[in-house]
């Protein structure tokens, strides 16, 4: 018996950070209606990984969104 790995649509969004107290539930909080497998802070090189699962949402206003939270700059989109 074989299995198969269904490819499933992911995006990630990827930003520089320079605050981090509480950023991890700011930005849980925004990214609740989304399928969120992957939400990742890395205090070396300051930077937020999120990844969504599936599609069928505007990548860029969730972008948008999270360009407004405190302490994030230049979100990416890939």
């Amino acid at each position: 018996m074989s299995l198969l790995a269904v490819e499933r649509a992911v995006t990630v969004f990827t930003a520089r950070v320079v605050e981090v107290e509480g950023l991890l539930a700011r930005v849980a909080v925004l990214m609740n209606p989304y399928d969120v497998r992957e939400l990742a802070l890395s205090l070396d090189t300051g930077e937020l990984r999120i990844v969504v699962e599936g599609n069928g949402f505007d990548a860029t206003r969730v972008a948008a969104r999270l360009d407004h939270v405190i302490g994030v700059l230049e979100v990416t989109v890939s």
